[in-house]
């Protein structure tokens, strides 16, 4: 029986709900044409000022142009997205969603424990574990998960904890 404690933080909500934005095929789809194919559109008409109408500088600030609308609308993407989920949440919201939890691991089900209180997720509710660069999410529906920072584990091995919560999702299904 496994048991970690962490605390939860606003940045890791917005992580969560961005890992979820860059998931939908929407936004994969405006990040590989803000990525690439727009910056390649204006590279193209860069290329055709400079060698058709020798304009060095004009094709330098579409070079300029490309390079920051590559690297910035992408962010710009995710910024906005971010802004608005969170504009969800309202400040009670956040008091209860936010602070320091309790996972405990039992053989019939994963105890959430929070300053909400306690909650019992039995385990075929679980619908899987994923694993983030710096989290871990435990998916209790297709948009919900339990976000777990590494970086924020207080007590408990986060690892055995992960290994126990798959096999018991294993099991369950």
């Amino acid at each position: 029986m496994s048991e970690i404690k962490y605390t939860l933080q606003e940045k890791d909500l917005s992580f969560f709900n961005n890992h979820q934005f860059m998931q939908t095929a929407a936004a994969k789809k405006a990040m590989r044409r803000h990525y690439a194919t727009i910056p390649a559109f204006i590279g193209l008409i860069m290329l055709f000022v400079w060698f058709y109408l020798q304009d060095t500088l004009t094709a330098m600030w579409l070079a300029i142009g490309g390079v920051t609308w590559g690297f910035g609308a992408p962010l710009m993407i995710r910024w906005g997205a971010n802004k608005r989920a969170m504009a969800l949440y309202k400040p009670e919201d956040l008091k209860r969603v936010l602070g320091t939890y309790t996972l405990r691991v039992d053989p019939n089900e994963l105890v959430e424990i929070s300053a909400a209180g306690e909650s019992r997720i039995a385990w075929k509710d679980v619908l899987r574990i994923e694993p983030a660069k710096n989290y871990a999410f435990i998916f209790v529906s297709i948009d919900s998960a339990i976000i777990i920072p590494r970086k924020s584990v207080i007590e408990g091995d986060l690892l055995a904890f992960y290994k126990e919560v798959e096999s018991h999702i294993e099991s369950a299904s």
